[in-house]
């Protein structure tokens, strides 16, 4: 194996353009692709030994995600989300009332599930709502994928980088929550009033529909029951969180009542595959150029400072996306315990800058286009960007303060 930080430093840039940009002239990438040609070239130049790469790999956030992703899995078979949705709508007399549940019920099932998963079952439920109420879908989807987002945060089972924290940090379920989850909640009031104000005049078309959909009622309390076995080993720290979710996972394949194999089939094997990339290509990073990085960031635990970290947490989330960027300041965030929570909440509420933000809002964008539905860039824009400024204000000055 070679030492050579500059072309560490080369495939490090490479690799995260292509990430953003998904493309070399006609070969198109999609992220897990372009993750996996940065930790390919690695292995080419000698940069990194086989060994090294796989003690980088941090299993149990894999594994976390891999549990959580497949009780998720298990819900949409059982029809859950698709009788929310219908649920939701005939109690939504109003556009407004419309608009809250939307953002209230996908807030809440982020946090609790993993917030990708959510936006990957539940954008075909707000599709359908937006057209059976006679609404312009767009600003549905927009308020689904911000709220995701957002109501992620709550927990460290809510999203990646998340489960990240949570693993390195060793924070438990019920601190992280007390911390966050208040947070979450007072930021979903500017995520209704933006959008609302921004989109009145397509709520106003709103018209009452109401539609009966089917859902396997014995598959969806057998997850729900699993679910909270789940949450329970979680707070009593029994097994690590990982462990617990894995255990739910197995627990469902033997009384799911369904073949396992299509609960596996809806696992998102691309995103763990560009999880494992990251955590080799970070590792490779943080070797070569971690402390120079953090020997360069002040930290003196006072407001500014506060907000000078949500400030460069925004930013680097938004150019090298929120997980990388969280991975590249594991070491700087163990040097004082007050950063975790500040990471946590700055990343998260940073993937709702811009559509390309955070893999939730892709997720919507993406799921939407199949529909002929698009959620352009700029018009997410004119959410994203006043949303994520007030959000991260709140926040910061909430954790600071409480």
């Amino acid at each position: 194996m070679t030492s050579s930080p500059i072309l560490t430093l080369a495939v490090f840039i490479l690799t995260y353009i292509l990430i953003s940009v998904q493309h070399i002239g006609r070969i198109r990438l999609y992220r897990p692709a372009a993750s996996t040609v940065g930790v390919a070239l690695l292995f080419l130049l000698g940069l990194i030994s086989f060994e090294e790469a796989i003690d980088a790999i941090d299993f149990h956030t894999i594994v976390l995600l891999l549990g959580m992703m497949i009780l998720t899995a298990y819900l949409g078979i059982a029809g859950f989300f698709d009788y929310l949705a219908m649920k939701i709508l005939s109690f939504s007399k109003t556009d407004v009332r419309m608009l809250l549940f939307i953002i209230i019920t996908s807030a809440f099932l982020s946090a609790l599930f993993v917030n990708d998963t959510i936006c990957v079952f539940m954008t075909p439920i707000v599709v359908r709502m937006a057209l059976a109420s006679n609404i312009n879908p767009v600003p549905l989807l927009i308020a689904l994928a911000t709220s995701a987002n957002i109501g992620s945060a709550a927990t460290i089972i809510g999203n990646p980088q998340n489960m990240l924290i949570g693993m390195v940090s060793k924070i438990n379920f019920l601190e992280f929550a007390k911390n966050i989850a208040p947070i979450s909640a007072v930021c979903l009031i500017p995520n209704f009033l933006i959008i609302y104000l921004i989109y009145r005049k397509e709520f106003k078309k709103f018209r009452i529909s109401t539609e009966k959909v089917e859902f396997d009622r014995n598959l969806v309390i057998k997850t729900i029951a699993v679910f909270i076995f789940v949450l329970i080993l979680f707070v009593l720290e029994i097994y690590p969180v990982s462990v617990s979710a894995l255990i739910g996972a197995a627990i469902m394949f033997l009384i799911g009542g369904i073949p396992p194999r299509k609960a596996l089939e809806k696992v998102d094997g691309g995103l763990l595959l560009f999880f494992c990339n990251l955590f080799i290509i970070m590792h490779a990073f943080e070797r070569d150029f971690g402390q120079y990085l953090l020997s360069s960031i002040r930290w003196e635990r006072d407001l500014s400072s506060y907000f000078f970290v949500s400030f460069i947490t925004v930013v680097g989330s938004n150019l090298v996306s929120n997980v990388p960027f969280v991975m590249m300041m594991l070491p700087f965030a163990k040097a004082d315990g007050e950063l975790w929570l500040i990471l946590a909440m700055a990343s998260t509420f940073a993937g709702n800058l811009t559509l390309i933000g955070s893999v939730a809002n892709l997720i919507v964008a993406g799921v939407a286009e199949r529909y002929g539905i698009n959620l352009s860039f700029f018009e997410y824009l004119k959410v994203g960007v006043p949303l994520t400024i007030i959000t991260v204000v709140i926040g910061t000055i909430m954790l600071y303060y409480l």
